[in-house]
This record gives structure tokens, C-alpha cells and sequence, in this order.
């Protein structure tokens, strides 16, 4: 499943236009449905781990991420945190706008740089950080490390 429905900032505003421009609502949707299929986020990193040629156990490893857990999130069974999501990103070695991508399919905001613990992030992010060595930045600037395995 090829996902791409989490679109840029021209692509929102023309359909935004579209929409106030619209006869009725069912005909925007039926004008829109390709862009308008939003993937499940179990279906988002599984196609990430396909496009990185990772499996699900070794990006579980790389996250941190005890397998019953991460199996679930995986089969869309459970819901991640949003640290849960960021380790994961790390994991799969994401720069900073396809973790916000991330973090958007999983259903929360982006990593904001005038919070601190998210600037350290985006700083990690931004130097291809392994998740030790995030959880060292996180640690040497006295912020809350990214949770030591889940569930």
C-alpha cells in the first residue's frame, strides 16, 4: 500500500479551496477519494519498514520497543505515544519532515522547536542521531529521556 496522503501545505490549501467551492459535499469526495484515504498509521510504518528494507523486529530493536508491544502497533491493535512514535522515527533513521509526517499519522502534532525536549529532538533528528545517542542528548541537557521500553 503506497501511502501519500499526508500532503503538503499547497496541495491542503488548493483542496481547502475546492471545499469552500464545492455544490455539495459528496462531490468533493468523489472529486478528492485518492487523496482523501488516509492510511492507518499500522499500515504507514509497515510500508516504511517495506521502503527501508527493515523488518519489523530489527526496527522494534533499533526503537526499543518490547516485541508484544510493537506487534500490536504494527497490526494496528494498539495506539503508540507520541514518544513511542518518535522512537520509532529514529529507528527508521527519518529526517525532521518525514518524522513530522510520522507524528501526523499517528495522530499528533509535530515536533515544535520553542519546547525544549522537542528542540533536542529535532537536533538529534537533524544529525542522524541513533536512539543511545538521543536519549544521551535528551540526558545531557537534563530533559526526559524517551521511554526505556513500552508495556
Amino acid at each position: 500500500m503506497h501511502i501519500a496522503n499526508y500532503l503538503e501545505p499547497e496541495a491542503t490549501e488548493k483542496l481547502i479551496h475546492e471545499l469552500f467551492n464545492a455544490d455539495n459535499i459528496q462531490d468533493y469526495f468523489t472529486a478528492h477519494e485518492r487523496e482523501l484515504k488516509v492510511s492507518s498509521f499500522a499500515a504507514y510504518i509497515t510500508n516504511l519498514c517495506r521502503q527501508r528494507n527493515m523488518t519489523v523486529a530489527s526496527t522494534l530493536e533499533n526503537a526499543d520497543i518490547r516485541f508484544s508491544y510493537g506487534y500490536f502497533l504494527f497490526s494496528g491493535k494498539r495506539k503508540p505515544s507520541r514518544d513511542t512514535v518518535l522512537k520509532l522515527a529514529i529507528a527508521f533513521g527519518l529526517n525532521l519532515e518525514e518524522t513530522q509526517k510520522l507524528l501526523s499519522a499517528a495522530g499528533f502534532g509535530g515536533l515544535y522547536p520553542k519546547i525544549r525536549r522537542d528542540a533536542v529532538i529535532i537536533y538529534a533528528i537533524q544529525r542522524g542521531y541513533t536512539l543511545p545517542r538521543t536519549q544521551q542528548e535528551l540526558a545531557n541537557q537534563q530533559m526526559t529521556p524517551l521511554p526505556d521500553q513500552n508495556h
